[in-house]
């Protein structure tokens, strides 16, 4: 009871001050408003009925607060956008699972000239119930991108990207880092004023802790830009193959398997009126769990976004997705939790939908109210579960 009053004190405290502050448009701003640095804090009280994703359904009150810096710069050629922040979350009665996450991130953009792009470079710490094995975890994920673009004449633009990722998980006895290299490769051409065809190809290595590899090869055609009346965004469909060598299995080195599958990559957006939106997504890729495991997933979401005026603002929203597991990369004994969630047997489906409604006072505080509500179809039992939860925040930006 004593946690509960400090922070229904610390909220009170937080919004009287923040109402009572004076309006600006960033903490700080030099040479001319060049360089700013803004300050964003944020208070959630939240209700999970299931906070590890699985059939035992343990759930908890959760309070969480943050605190973040940004910094950006517009000089020259080159700009800068730097992030640090560090988010607390603590639980009611699962105290072992509070947690502390820093993250920092640095981008350098070029937008001017005849060749633009960004080099970002990001380190996180994330704690978090991982559906894929019905576990909560911590892991360290560090990526680092480089983007180009370059017109080669008037009707074609070549674009590009080399990038690396890595996820540490801190408890690696059951689950299993990855590190992943990839390279890409699009070709736009102009179609009219309002549409690009693009075709490009994805180059992935895939190196895991368990000693396993994967390399992923992708080819796709698509549209960018007005795809029909009223509806903008872009949509990509192609053919993508994975190797996957390294693992044991029964004492003996796995042989080297190949999986292959139509991949999407699609993302629009279509306004009814000038309050009212729709946007939907819908991907198709392989992936690689926690635990080493290949995996075919298939998400598809809709979102509805409605604003009253400038203060208030609604939404509502479903998602979709499907998940076939293809196989263990790493050692088949290891057991990650309660009963066995490993190999190609296991196929999940996922429905959810979600609602929220927020209020803006000005741009330094606002406030939303959200609920979410998630069933997992598994053909592990341990694995099929039912997740629903509500959040009340606040937040306020300097």
């Amino acid at each position: 009871m004593t946690s509960h009053r400090e922070f229904r004190r610390a909220l009170a405290a937080i919004l009287a001050t923040l109402i009572a502050c004076p309006p600006a448009r960033a903490l700080i701003s030099l040479n001319d408003g060049r360089d700013r640095l803004f300050v964003n804090g944020s208070v959630t009280i939240s209700g999970d009925s299931n906070v590890f994703a699985n059939s035992d359904n343990r759930g908890d009150l959760v309070y969480s607060t943050s605190l973040s810096a940004d910094y950006t710069r517009r000089a020259g050629w080159i700009g800068v956008n730097a992030h640090v922040s560090v988010g607390s979350s603590r639980f009611a009665e699962l105290k072992g699972q509070d947690f502390d996450n820093p993250s920092l991130g640095l981008e350098f953009t070029k937008q001017s000239g005849r060749t633009t792009g960004s080099l970002t470079l990001s380190a996180s710490k994330e704690s978090r119930a991982d559906a894929s094995v019905n576990l909560r975890s911590t892991s360290w994920n560090i990526p680092v991108g480089l983007n180009f673009k370059y017109p080669i004449v008037s009707v074609y633009t070549l674009a590009g990207s080399l990038g690396y990722s890595s996820r540490r998980y801190l408890e690696e006895t059951v689950f299993s880092s990855l590190s992943s290299y990839s390279a890409s490769l699009d070709l736009f051409r102009i179609l009219s004023a309002e549409r690009e065809m693009i075709a490009g190809y994805r180059y992935r290595l895939s190196e895991s802790s368990r000693s396993t590899t994967s390399t992923d090869h992708a080819l796709s055609l698509g549209l960018s830009g007005k795809l029909i009346r009223g509806l903008k965004g872009s949509v990509r469909v192609g053919y993508q193959t994975r190797g996957a060598s390294g693992g044991i299995v029964a004492g003996e080195a796995r042989p080297r398997t190949k999986f292959d599958s139509w991949t999407a990559s699609s993302s629009s957006s279509y306004s009814f009126t000038r309050k009212l939106s729709l946007s939907g997504s819908l991907a198709k890729d392989f992936s690689t769990t926690a635990t080493d495991s290949y995996v075919d997933t298939t998400n598809a979401s809709l979102q509805l976004q409605y604003a009253y005026n400038s203060h208030w603002n609604a939404g509502v929203g479903a998602d979709f997705g499907d998940s076939k597991f293809l196989g263990e990369g790493g050692r088949i004994v290891l057991n990650p939790g309660p009963p066995p969630l490993l190999g190609a047997a296991r196929h999940d489906n996922y429905l959810s939908w979600n609602a929220s409604v927020g209020y803006s006072m000005n741009e330094h505080l606002k406030a939303s109210l959200s609920y979410s509500w998630f069933q997992n179809w598994s053909s592990i039992a341990f694995a099929d579960f039912v997740r629903s939860s509500w959040s009340f925040s606040a937040s306020t930006r300097w």
